[in-house]
């Protein structure tokens, strides 16, 4: 299998943090669970070893085995032996297209608000503490996650997965400047459940286009040290993107009915 390499992101900084004490088997598939739907572990990526990850979670070496054990159960990590061996991520059936197209048919829209909700509260609420907090060295990264989602004259055009791999990316960054552990398990975890919902409507032209002018506002006035700024635009996003996929659900129910 080849190996995917990733660079060292805040994102996944906070998925390897110690869990603390309480730090059990079933805490360790969890949170290597959440990254995986997130998006942040990718396709054909290699994990550290047991001994790593033991070492990385502040766990012992067994409950990594058993977390391992779980996930390789679930079908979300694949383990081969021998020499360039290793246990690599395998992305879920369920992060297909067609798959949460379905899922969004089948929400209410009790509960597609109540997800937005939720999602507008607390990221907006990291927005506003990443202003407070960010250093210019920050905020050039928090540039840098973006780029990699947009046309670029040095590089071949960015796929639907890219753009919305860097949208994921930028949350989880703003969740890690915020300097709060449980803040950013907590994006981790909304993002798992419903990141990847959100993110259908960037497979429409024009609400990419939108959501890319809105990334550079976000930015500019976590930049600018404007928290209020960074709260509204952050909300914009959240309410924009709910809007598209109203739209997107109201039009899978009638190809339904139809």
């Amino acid at each position: 299998m080849a190996t995917v390499h990733r660079p060292a992101t805040r994102a996944r900084t906070a998925v390897f943090a110690p869990l603390g004490d309480a730090g059990r088997a079933v805490r360790v598939a969890q949170r290597l669970e959440q990254a995986i739907r997130a998006g942040i572990l990718a396709e054909g990526e290699r994990l550290p070893s047991e001994p790593e990850l033991a070492s990385m979670l502040g766990v012992a070496t067994v409950t990594a085995r058993e977390a391992l054990v779980s996930l390789r159960a679930q079908g979300l990590v694949t383990t081969v032996r021998g020499h360039g061996g290793g246990s690599f991520v395998t992305r879920p059936e369920g992060g297909h297209e067609r798959v949460t197209r379905q899922r969004l048919a089948a929400m209410t829209k009790v509960e597609l608000g109540d997800h937005g909700t939720h999602y507008s509260a607390v990221l907006a609420g990291c927005a506003e503490l990443a202003a407070e907090r960010a250093d210019t060295e920050e905020v050039a990264e928090l540039r840098e996650i973006v780029a990699l989602g947009r046309p670029r004259d040095d590089a071949p055009e960015p796929t639907l997965g890219e753009v919305r791999h860097a949208d994921t990316e930028l949350h989880l960054a703003i969740a890690a400047l915020t300097q709060s552990a449980r803040l950013a398990r907590e994006v981790v975890r909304m993002e798992s459940d419903f990141g990847v919902v959100l993110r259908l409507p960037l497979g429409l032209d024009e609400h990419r286009t939108r959501i890319h002018d809105l990334q550079q506002q976000l930015i500019a006035a976590i930049g600018h040290q404007d928290p209020a700024a960074a709260r509204a635009v952050m909300r914009r996003r959240v309410q924009e993107t709910l809007g598209a996929l109203a739209r997107m659900r109201a039009d899978a129910l009638r190809g339904v009915e139809a």
